[in-house]
């Protein structure tokens, strides 16, 4: 049985210096569902159609990175946001009982009390990693999209590495800022982080105001942190995956690189790649239409698939 609470008939109050306003056609339905664990995890419904379940990036932030950015998708699709565990309006826990697993298997907790006989998982970045570990140990989503992924941990900190060197003067403000996340106490300190390491993320200028409206979590983003954000190596498992995944990046990613994507298209068979062309990590926000082109074609086959 599926239970839930209603917290607003929209997406609620918009806040001073939002990007681009939520049109009036995809104010979605914010709810906390119980999973069958107890736990109370909060989600937003926007449009109809095969269910697809969204991973935001992170650790630490919530879903409103990807909206008004992927809201047009519910025209086709039956979009559920999702604030993963302990993090945004979800409830709050202790950080140390979270893990890449959790995450993951919330998932499948999340599909079962919305009562889903089949779902779409599409996550982005830390989301991605998440979406990966799905792929590779549980697989019940009917298709993946993997956008701005990572093959492994120590290689994504080999990519960041490289790229940290090549901005030259910025690099030190970055790197503060990313020591910094081991010891972030408050929301407002978290999203200082997000605006000193905006340049990193995006190829081009962020929209004025982007992330301005996340509901942080500086406890978990301090915990990950402080154990290297979760070891992983997806490589020895790639070739396990059997459902048709969809791997993105952006052209000029500096964080989950074109090298990363490649790694994980070469693992998984008859997996799709696409690389956008003038986007950084953020490609779904600098290249939203070309980005949304490839998800929905993608997404369309894959049900017809299913």
């Amino acid at each position: 049985m599926t239970t839930f609470t209603m917290i607003s008939g929209n997406a609620g109050p918009q806040r001073p210096g939002r990007a681009k306003p939520v049109p009036a056609r995809y104010k979605g339905s914010r709810v906390l569902v119980a999973l069958a664990d107890g736990y109370n995890i909060n989600v937003e419904q926007v449009g109809d159609g095969l269910p697809l379940i969204v991973l935001h990036g992170g650790p630490g932030l919530d879903h409103s990175m990807f909206r008004p950015y992927l809201d047009s998708l519910g025209d086709e699709f039956r979009l559920f946001y999702v604030d993963e565990r302990g993090q945004g309006r979800s409830e709050r826990v202790d950080p140390t009982t979270l893990s890449l697993e959790v995450f993951a298997r919330d998932v499948d907790l999340l599909a079962e009390a919305l009562e889903l006989h089949g779902f779409a998982l599409l996550g982005h970045s830390f989301g991605a990693i998440i979406a990966t570990y799905h792929a590779t140990e549980l697989g019940t989503a009917a298709a993946y999209v993997i956008s701005g992924g990572g093959d492994s941990s120590d290689a994504l900190d080999t990519d960041v590495e490289a790229s940290l060197e090549a901005l030259g003067d910025d690099r030190e403000t970055i790197s503060a800022s990313w020591e910094a996340e081991k010891t972030v106490e408050t929301e407002e300190q978290l999203k200082q982080l997000l605006r000193d390491q905006m340049p990193f993320h995006f190829h081009g200028e962020p929209p004025p105001g982007y992330a301005e409206e996340t509901v942080g979590s500086p406890e978990v983003l301090r915990y990950f942190a402080s154990i290297g954000y979760g070891a992983f190596d997806y490589r020895p498992k790639l070739g396990g995956v059997r459902k048709p995944t969809l791997i993105v990046v952006g052209e000029h990613d500096r964080t989950t690189t074109p090298r990363a994507a490649r790694v994980l298209h070469e693992g998984i068979a008859n997996s799709q790649l696409v690389v956008i062309p003038d986007a950084g990590h953020m490609s779904f926000v600098e290249q939203t239409e070309h980005y949304l082109a490839v998800v929905r074609g993608f997404l369309e086959g894959a049900t017809v698939q299913a």
